[in-house]
């Protein structure tokens, strides 16, 4: 189904609704189905600093799948750390 059929679907049914507001409800749509699938992939890189191990990441980042440092892997680190950070 094209994004045309859809708009004329959805105008059958909400005459008062306009074209604006119709293509603004479907590109939600879409991301809230990205969102929830994680269909979509995408590389994130930053620099790191000496000594820190906290980063803040970007909102539309939702889960992270791999780390790689310096083209190494880096396993996902499962149990409490040796050292805590107070944020």
């Amino acid at each position: 189904m094209t994004q045309k059929q859809m708009l004329e679907l959805v105008r059958q049914h909400h005459p008062e609704v306009g074209e604006t507001q119709i293509r603004v409800w479907f590109n939600n749509a879409l991301r809230e189905f990205c969102r929830k699938t994680k269909i979509l992939k995408t590389a994130y890189q930053f620099t790191t600093t000496a000594d820190e191990r906290w980063y803040g990441l970007p909102p539309y980042i939702v889960d992270i799948i791999d780390v790689d440092f310096d083209g190494y892997d880096i396993p996902r680190y499962i149990g409490k750390p040796i050292k805590r950070d107070l944020i």
